[in-house]
Formats: C-alpha cells, sequence, structure tokens
C-alpha cells in the first residue's frame, strides 16, 4: 500500500511539472503547497493555476502571498542623522495700534 501511495505521489508530481516551472525555485517552494491546497483542481493548468493562486489573496500562505504582493519599496529620503535646524517662528502679525 506504501508503495502505491508512492507511486501516485511520483505521478502527481511529474504530471504538474509544468505548472510550476514558472518563477523562481524559491517561488516555486513558496507556493506549491498553496497551490496544492487552495488551486488543486486546476494542476497542471500552469496559467489557471497562477490566476487562481493570485485571486487567492488574503488565504495564500506569508511565503506565497509575498511572491504575488511583493512589498512596494517607497522611495523616500531617509531621515537626517544628528542635530536638526531650528525652525524660525512666523512672524508676529502687525500691531493695529500704529495708525
Amino acid at each position: 500500500m506504501a508503495k502505491v501511495a508512492g507511486l501516485i505521489v511520483v505521478a502527481v508530481v511529474a504530471c504538474t511539472r509544468p505548472a510550476f516551472a514558472q518563477g523562481t525555485e524559491q517561488e516555486r517552494e513558496a507556493c506549491t503547497p498553496d497551490a496544492w491546497r487552495l488551486c488543486g483542481q486546476f494542476i497542471p493548468d500552469a496559467g489557471r493555476v497562477e490566476t487562481c493562486l493570485r485571486n487567492s489573496g488574503p488565504r495564500l500562505s506569508p511565503a506565497c502571498y509575498a511572491v504575488f504582493y511583493p512589498p512596494r519599496v517607497v522611495n523616500q529620503t531617509p531621515p537626517r542623522s544628528g542635530p536638526q535646524p531650528a525652525r524660525k517662528a512666523p512672524p508676529p502679525p502687525p500691531d493695529d495700534d500704529d495708525e
């Protein structure tokens, strides 16, 4: 029985290889469990698996979520270290008594 189960796993993995042939090895590692869990009905169609994973959003594992929705790098100037220059106070309003 164990041999049969092992052969089934090998056969399924061999059939699904094209579905996971896209992306880097790390991306495939991150998303393969989610593909089986959430999108198994679409295997071995790589395009449908990818669409299913992309549409799974918050149900994805954190590692796979980062593949489809990488954190955005915000281009900001980092704060300067050290003392900051003093800000000038706005000038006082003109006196109305000078008329």
